[in-house]
This record gives structure tokens, sequence and C-alpha cells, in this order.
């Protein structure tokens, strides 16, 4: 997931949001940018901010929170390389900007609840359903 900076935590990014991050920062912005370990879509952008936990499928999820955005979002996986550029940060510091932080996405920590709706099936597949604030 990962590893030393935060263990046992996926980065959760809904789709709509690079969709509009791509609108006001050419070029356009893949989400695999920001190394999400999950992506959903539909929705409102940013409307994780507002999500306490989640349910995808029988799989339940806690909110740590806002995901803080650094200069790694211009590092190429592929190639290795550092690609010398504000964009897409300054983009997003202009109006996702929190407390000196820039926020995009969410961190989420596995939760696996009381024994009673522990489910031994809980892999994410694609096309699961996402419930968001479901207690």
């Amino acid at each position: 997931m990962f590893g030393k900076s935060y263990p046992g935590m996926s980065k959760c990014l809904p789709d709509t949001e690079t969709q509009k991050l791509s609108c006001a920062a050419p070029p356009n912005v893949n989400p695999m940018r920001f190394r999400p370990n999950l992506v959903i879509s539909g929705g409102e952008p940013y409307a994780e901010d507002g999500w306490r936990n989640l349910r995808i499928g029988n799989t339940y999820f806690s909110s740590l929170g806002g995901c803080n955005r650094c200069q790694m979002i211009n590092f190429y996986q592929q190639t290795g390389q550092v690609k010398k550029t504000n964009e897409p940060l300054a983009t997003l510091a202009s109006y996702r900007r929190v407390k000196g932080k820039i926020l995009f996405g969410i961190l989420l920590r596995y939760d696996p609840g009381n024994k009673a709706r522990l489910d031994t099936n809980s892999w994410l597949k694609v096309g699961d359903e996402v419930h968001p604030n479901s207690d």
C-alpha cells in the first residue's frame, strides 16, 4: 500500500476530480499520476471530503482525511524521471489548499468492524458499489 509513510492505508481518488483538474491545468492529468490505490467513478468532485467512512462491496474503510500532495506527482513511474513543472500542483494549490497543505483524494484505513459484519471474502472488485458514510 504505502510502505513507510502510511502502512495499512489506501489512497482514494474519485475520477471526477482528475477530470475537473484536467480542465483547469493542461495537459490532461491521468489519475495514475497521483498513485491511488482506488479510483472511484461517478459522484461529485471532492465529495470524499465529507466522507467519514466507506463501504465498497462487503469491505469497510474509515476516512483519515485528505491526502497531502507534493512534487512526487511529477515523478513518472514508467521512466523513473522527474518532470520539472509546477503543474498540476500549482493549479491544485489555487483551490485545494487547507491549512498550508494541498489536499487531493483521501486516505483510507481498512476497518474490519465487529465480528457480526466481518466477511472473509473482502476482496475489492471493479464494479463494486461504493457506499459513503454507511455505518
